[in-house]
């Protein structure tokens, strides 16, 4: 167990705390944060369409009222899941240049670089080829692939969508790198004392949008030369990357990645999780709404794994409550068994605790990855429908999966029975661990 424990602290912990600490994973991080509202107002719009699924008996009633304002109300979906790109590009560059000014640019704004993250990832929207020295904008007509002017089309934008996030995250990146080039290096307008603060920021984004303009057109340009672009270059090793999260070796390994790390103390959650996996969730989520049958998407995790938080551990909760014979274990229960059941579990990780603790990290790192297995080939079968909707990540046991399913009551019972399993793994390592306490009370 120390050499297991050292090998994490030693090895894997320095690296992978660096890597979280990295100004760019930070903003890419509270980014994603501030997504999560959107995917949500937009899922309760899908979940609406949805209802004649929900509830059967119902159907007629609702295609006969409010199912005939679905054109009028699916607007919102269009416009926050369908369009989430542009928020994360917004979001990236916002947190990116925040980090700068707090830091060692106090000259630059967080508005202006938000805009001009966004503005690089809009000229990546059109695609442009050029033949024969001569530039012209993408046209097809085709009923699976309509591009009108350069402008891939579905029911909206292709790009705005899931599929250009991480085109979203690189161009807001780059944006704010040259703004700051420009700040640094005082290549910038500025205005004579008392002209308005609004007009002064504006002429100071003048010349690094103008740097922005060029180096994406120059990167469009060489890329329309060779018959591509940003967006159709990132495919395949996002395709690849995505394949290895929706298998379910790789979700096992993400989930032995989170737990490992928390296990010493380290938020694995958000250093794997939020920082790397969500956007990939998200992208899933988007395609799923299309028509895909992803089953690593939306918020799969928090629906069947992270019951009660990392872990599973309501089900740990649920026994220190009603199980325990030591005061410590009892009353921990009492006080964490509110929290966890809207998955927040910090008090039992840091309180039983589960850091460090020989009794209950084995059960904290398998928990988890039995939850997958179940949920991930229930999935599989059709057991369950695929996800269409964002949820809360603090949807209680059973309501995440009804949300995240648009309805199906069988995703409800996956999750109970995933509980169920958490409780009679934990049990064998919260007796003895108990029982120890117990004894020490004793004496």
């Amino acid at each position: 167990m120390n050499t297991v424990f050292n090998f994490l602290e030693n090895k894997l912990m320095p690296p992978l705390n660096k890597l979280a600490n990295l100004r760019v994973i930070q903003a890419i991080m509270q980014a994603g944060v501030v997504t999560v509202p959107f995917t949500i107002v937009g899922s309760i719009f899908l979940i609406i369409n949805n209802l004649p699924q929900i509830i059967p008996p119902l159907a007629p009633f609702f295609e006969q009222t409010v199912l005939k304002l679905s054109p009028l109300y699916s607007v919102v979906t269009t416009m926050s899941i369908d369009s989430i790109a542009i928020f994360y590009a917004l979001a990236t560059a916002f947190y990116l240049t925040e980090s700068y000014r707090q830091d060692t640019a106090k000259q630059m704004s967080s508005f202006v670089g938000a805009i001009l993250g966004l503005f690089a990832f809009l000229l990546t929207i059109v695609q442009v080829d050029i033949q024969n020295g001569q530039a012209q904008l993408l046209q097809n007509n085709a009923e699976e692939s309509i591009i009108y002017n350069g402008v891939a089309l579905d029911s909206w934008v292709t790009r705005f969508s899931g599929v250009g996030i991480f085109i979203g995250i690189l161009t807001a990146i780059l944006a704010v790198q040259i703004y700051r080039l420009c700040i640094v290096k005082n290549i910038t307008i500025r205005m004579p004392e008392g002209v308005p603060d609004g007009v002064s920021k504006a002429f100071a984004s003048l010349i690094p949008a103008i740097f922005i303009a060029f180096t994406m057109v120059i990167i469009n340009g060489i890329l329309a030369f060779f018959h591509t672009d940003l967006h159709a270059i990132l495919t395949q090793p996002f395709e690849f990357v995505k394949g290895l999260t929706g298998s379910w070796l790789g979700i096992v390994v993400i989930m032995l990645l989170i737990h490992l790390l928390w296990v010493v103390g380290v938020h694995g959650t958000a250093i794997i999780k939020n920082s790397f996996i969500n956007p990939i969730l998200l992208v899933a989520l988007t395609e799923n709404i299309n028509g895909a049958n992803n089953i690593f998407a939306g918020d799969f995790v928090n629906m069947y794994i992270f019951l009660g938080g990392a872990g599973s551990t309501l089900g740990l909760v649920l026994l220190m409550v009603f199980n325990a014979k030591s005061d410590q274990l009892k009353v921990l229960g009492k006080a964490a068994i509110l929290p966890g059941l809207f998955n927040i579990n910090e008090p039992v990780i840091f309180g039983a605790p589960i850091v460090y603790n020989p009794y209950l990290m084995i059960p904290f790192i398998l928990t988890p990855i039995i939850n997958v297995t179940i949920s991930y080939f229930a999935a599989s079968v059709g057991l369950v429908n695929k996800i269409i909707s964002g949820i809360p990540w603090i949807s209680p046991v059973g309501m995440g999966a009804f949300l995240g399913t648009g309805g199906d009551f069988r995703g409800v019972l996956i999750a109970f029975i995933n509980l169920a399993v958490s409780i009679l793994i934990y049990y064998p390592f919260f007796k003895m661990y108990d029982n120890k306490l117990y004894a020490q009370q004793q004496k």
